[in-house]
């Protein structure tokens, strides 16, 4: 495995095998397609010699059986080889082999359920001699139409046929006649063309890889030098001079990687002389920023020194003005509560007036209301009576309707006494005797529904009464809150009055004091601005101290790079 990964870097590393690997790998592409060109030409070449083939097959078939149908009797199936015929229709057959160029003519029989030989050309003895039958000429009996073999092959070598069927007087099939060609020239040609293709991609392949390799060393081997002196630039020997003679791209190359030399040796040159003039200024200043430090620092202490006692100072004056602020925060938190009671005092004030008139309005809602009820009781009364006189006249309807009903009655009993002439009397009769039952459903349904109005307008006329009765007692009630309300507004009235007062004295007090503690605080901005001013002094002393022993510091890192840049410098060789 590991050999395999190195020998795979190996490959990946020259630019020469890659070179190599993409001319093969076109070399390889172009064999194939060559191959697959002869593969297809080959195959042309094959379908047009089976196409002659089969136009040669049926041209001999068809002279066949025009020799056969030129001799008399031809149609009758011989019966052997005293047949008189049989002479004749042989020699007919092999003249006909010699004359074209046939490989076998024959005529075969499977009549009397044997497949056997009837006349094979160039064998004697050959009538009678079993023969199994091929598919084909099965078919072309079966089909009774002329059937052509593919190209098949036994132990007397490579064939192809054509079987034509025939038939006796009486039309029946009983046999084949049949033509073999020699095709060995088709497989011997397809071989031949495909070894062919193989053999001249064989040496295209050899020939390419050969010139892959000589290619890919013509071009490779500039880049070879290149790389070597590269290597050596690299390792800081610039004293080769590197050339090559070429003037294609490599040869620019060349000629960009020698000016890209000489331009990084004037670099290294620059670089040791503005090292050396580093490092002898670096020295100097190192000195200077030394006796600066000194001096920073001593400024730095005198002024901690004052911002010491000046923060004393102001940590009294703050203490002064705390005490200040915390009494000053007790009054105002007095005043907000005064402020708070008195708006309360107020609220007060305004929600009893709006109490008391809206006890007003309630008590005079209430007369009204006690007026409406006592309407309700008197409408509910009379509606009490009218329910009354209503269920009256119905009874007096229920009454009209039973008697139209025995009317009715009477007058069908007087039709059905007279006849054929009373018929029409009895129609009305019946429509009569009709409209009284409906009239009697009807007064039933409203003396029903003037029922449930009658105990509707008790009930209504019962809770109209007890409403009357909460109504006065309200009315009483609400006479008893006004009063009361009265003397609540009064006192309230009086409160306010003296919470007004109170708060007008407090904002007095409160503006006095908060002058003084406006004294206090100026005082105290004024000592905190001097503290803060000595502050700023001494943080810009100690940061100017800071700030210089950083210089410092990047001077003695300026003066180790100069080091550091001296040494990297001094393994190149100019």
């Amino acid at each position: 495995m590991i050999k395999s990964i190195f020998k795979f870097n190996w490959f990946r590393e020259h630019l020469s095998v890659k070179i190599a690997i993409s001319i093969l790998g076109l070399q390889v592409i172009t064999c194939v397609a060559f191959a697959a060109s002869g593969y297809m030409s080959q195959s042309s070449l094959s379908e047009k010699l089976l196409e002659q083939f089969d136009m040669r097959l049926e041209t001999d078939i068809r002279i066949a059986r025009n020799t056969l149908e030129a001799i008399p009797d031809s149609s009758t199936e011989l019966t052997g080889q005293d047949d008189p015929k049989y002479a004749v229709i042989k020699e007919e057959l092999e003249e006909l082999q010699a004359e074209h160029s046939l490989e076998n003519v024959y005529i075969l029989s499977s009549s009397q359920g044997e497949e056997r030989i009837i006349i094979l050309s160039g064998v004697p003895d050959d009538f009678g001699t079993p023969y199994p039958f091929t598919q084909e000429m099965k078919d072309a009996i079966a089909e009774n139409q002329t059937k052509i073999s593919p190209i098949y092959e036994d132990e007397y070598g490579t064939h192809k046929s054509i079987f034509m069927p025939l038939a006796n007087e009486s039309g029946a099939v009983y046999g084949i006649l049949g033509i073999d060609l020699d095709a060995s020239v088709v497989p011997e040609t397809a071989s031949s063309s495909n070894w062919t293709t193989v053999i001249i991609s064989i040496i295209v392949f050899i020939v390419g890889s050969a010139i892959a390799i000589l290619i890919s060393r013509i071009i490779t081997n500039p880049l070879r030098r290149l790389m070597t002196a590269a290597e050596r630039v690299a390792a800081g020997d610039m004293q080769n001079h590197f050339q090559v003679q070429s003037k294609d791209e490599i040869g620019k190359l060349g000629i960009a990687f020698g000016m890209m030399i000489g331009s990084l040796k004037t670099l290294i040159q620059q670089v040791i002389a503005s090292s050396t003039l580093i490092e002898n200024t670096s020295k100097h200043l190192r000195q200077s920023v030394n006796e600066s430090t000194q001096s920073a620092q001593q400024v730095a202490e005198s002024t901690d020194r004052m911002s010491q006692g000046i923060t004393e100072i102001v940590q009294s004056v703050s203490d002064s003005q705390e005490g200040i602020h915390n009494i000053d925060a007790d009054i105002k938190t007095v005043s907000t509560g005064m402020k708070e009671i008195q708006e309360i005092a107020t609220e007060v004030h305004s929600q009893s007036d709006q109490g008391q008139e809206l006890v007003d309005r309630t008590l005079r809602q209430m007369e009204e209301i006690k007026e409406a009820m006592l309407q309700s009781q008197k409408a509910a009364a009379a509606l009490e009576t009218r329910s009354s006189e209503i269920g009256e006249i119905i009874g007096i309807i229920s009454e009209i309707s039973t008697q139209t009903n025995l009317l009715a009655l009477n007058a069908s009993i007087e039709a059905a006494r007279v006849g054929e002439l009373g018929r029409g009397f009895a129609v009305v009769a019946d429509e009569v005797k009709k409209l009284a039952t409906q009239s009697a459903q009807a007064a039933q349904s409203v003396n029903e529904l003037i029922s449930s109005t009658q105990a509707n307008s008790h009930l209504v006329k019962q809770s109209i009464e007890e409403g009357t009765k909460a109504v006065e007692l309200g009315h009483t009630w609400i006479n008893g809150t006004h009063q009361s309300f009265k003397q609540i507004y009064a006192g309230v009235s009086e409160f306010t009055t003296h919470t007004n007062l109170m708060f007008g004295s407090l904002e007095k007090v409160e503006h006095a004091f908060s002058g003084i503690t406006g004294a206090m605080e100026q005082i105290s901005g004024i000592t905190q601005e001097q503290a803060a001013g000595t502050e700023e002094v001494a943080a810009s002393a100690q940061q100017q101290s800071a700030s210089m022993q950083e210089i410092s510091a990047a001077i003695q890192q300026l003066t180790a790079l100069s080091v550091d840049l001296n040494e990297s410098v001094k393994s190149f060789k100019l």
